[in-house]
């Protein structure tokens, strides 16, 4: 059963390393809302259980092997310490994300704030507009507020945003200064 601990740390750990590395995201099949009353105690739909499961659970094999346990003792003991690492790993983070703030910024919220062109806009012809909000500048895409007598309005112009368009881009009209 030696390989079988070492086969499952080594899988875990470069999956928690590349994880690390590449910055990704869980796949987590539920956990936060009330519809997941089922399977919220048993978190198998993540990726991130699956990581600690392989290499606590392997680690903690090894140990027990290591120590003179026998097979069973050490295959229970394996499975017990990888649940428990996998299903703690996830509650910690769904509890972090639950009550984490966000400083991200809907289209929504912009509504009523001043931009500047990066990109020119005319009627029927997207441009992009560059937004400070939050201590940081956002780009969006902009589209021309319909008017007849709007032409092309060029880099540079500041405009107003009046309204959330389609796909989180923002409705601008040129600012009147």
């Amino acid at each position: 059963m030696n390989h079988i601990y070492l086969g499952a740390v080594a899988f875990g750990v470069t999956l928690l390393v590349a994880s690390i590395v590449m910055g990704g995201k869980d796949t987590d099949s539920g956990g936060g809302g009330d519809a997941d009353v089922g399977l919220g105690w048993a978190p198998v739909g993540s990726l991130r259980f699956w990581v600690f499961l392989l290499a606590f659970g392997g680690g903690a094999g090894l140990a027990l092997e290591a120590l003179g346990s026998s097979t069973i003792v050490s295959a229970i003991g394996a499975g017990v310490v990888g649940w428990l690492a996998g299903a703690i790993a996830v509650a910690v983070v769904r509890s972090l994300n639950k009550n984490s703030v966000s400083s991200h910024v809907k289209a929504a919220e912009l509504v009523g704030t001043s931009g500047t062109l990066m990109l020119p806009v005319g009627p029927g012809k997207p441009g992009k507009v560059r937004v400070e909000i939050k201590g940081s500048a956002e780009d969006y895409v902009a589209n021309l507020v319909e008017d007849e007598e709007t032409a092309e309005l060029p880099t540079g112009t500041p405009v107003l945003v009046v309204a959330e368009g389609e796909r989180g881009s923002l409705l601008v009209a040129k600012a009147e200064m």
